[in-house]
């Protein structure tokens, strides 16, 4: 429809980025001129993404025919086809994947991309060039989209590998951040698509935020009664106690289970804890990451002991992390 109202239109054209050969015509009388005259003809490797391809065939067969050793090397998303088409000079049938990188990457070969200029292609994934857009805007003021960030992470890589002094990696930024305020700059958009790596805390921290005047660990001896059992627990306001042998572990004891057993046996109130307890408490080390130890607490397990140099340090529960994490 499109060509047919081009055809029909006096005066019309119809840009067709993809299948024109003017796009790439411009990168070849603009953008690789400019680049090789502001490096002085210095330049040895140019680093693009392709969308179209105009930039990457345009520039790079400039810049190739000024100097032949100069490489180009493109980026791709990882989920776009263009990559592996390349990389199998087209002999492999290759059906992409969903990616969230806007604006660069195919399902299918653009008319306007020629691969014979690429000398390697190499597959950046979305959470690494997310996380390097946000970085060239936090550390270098550059607010860029995700476009950027994959290429500017393959130009470092590169230029990290090379051992060569006289070595010149150049790349562009070619899109802006603005258009994705609600995407790769929005923290919570980021992180209900697991691309915001949270920073890893130890539990010695839940620790240290614990409120209150209680000891660090309150526990009751195996040969206590649950009658006081029940009375430790509402001394210190807690709703579960270690059951500690010495420096042991043994068993565990809950204000909801003892209630339960109390009411249906009121005799169980002066039996001994080792009778009705159930299991210990994991044990965990202080430095343990603390989403590792959210995965150990349960509705049937609801606290974790800290261990530091052999000892019990304290005690975390369901509700010291849902406090900790609230207050973050």
């Amino acid at each position: 429809m499109a060509k047919r109202i081009a055809k029909e239109t006096p005066n019309a054209i119809l840009a067709d980025q993809f299948y024109n050969d003017a796009n790439p015509e411009a990168h070849y009388a603009t953008t690789g001129p400019e680049l090789w005259e502001q490096t002085n003809g210095k330049i040895t490797h140019f680093v693009a993404s392709a969308g179209t391809g105009g930039t990457l065939t345009g520039a790079g067969r400039y810049l190739k025919e000024r100097n032949s050793k100069i490489k180009v090397i493109a980026g791709d998303p990882a989920g776009s086809i263009l990559a592996e088409y390349w990389r199998s000079k087209g002999k492999n049938k290759i059906e992409g994947t969903p990616y969230k990188i806007e604006g660069i990457g195919q399902d299918k070969l653009p008319g306007t991309l020629d691969m014979s200029v690429i000398d390697e292609y190499h597959t950046v994934g979305d959470k690494e060039s997310f996380a390097m857009a946000r970085r060239l805007t936090r550390e270098e003021g550059l607010f860029v989209g995700g476009s950027s960030g994959l290429i500017t992470s393959i130009a470092l890589k590169l230029a990290r590998e090379l051992d060569d002094p006289k070595a010149m990696v150049v790349t562009f930024l070619c899109d802006t951040g603005e258009r994705y305020l609600s995407k790769l700059y929005n923290d919570e958009w980021m992180r209900e698509n697991q691309m915001l790596d949270v920073p890893r805390v130890a539990l010695h921290s839940v620790l240290g935020r614990k409120n209150g005047g209680a000891p660090a660990v309150v526990s009751v001896a195996p040969g206590a009664t649950v009658r006081q059992a029940i009375g430790l627990m509402t001394l210190h306001d807690v709703s579960q106690l270690p059951v500690m042998d010495g420096g042991n572990c043994v068993g565990s004891v809950s204000d909801w289970s003892l209630s339960q057993k109390s009411l249906e046996n009121p005799k169980l109130l002066d039996t001994t804890v080792s009778e009705i307890m159930e299991s210990p408490f994991p044990m965990v080390a202080s430095d343990q990451p603390v989403d590792s130890v959210v995965k150990l607490l349960s509705k049937s397990n609801p606290a974790v002991l800290v261990q530091e140099h052999g000892t019990v340090q304290g005690i975390v529960t369901r509700s010291d992390m849902l406090h900790f994490m609230m207050s973050r």
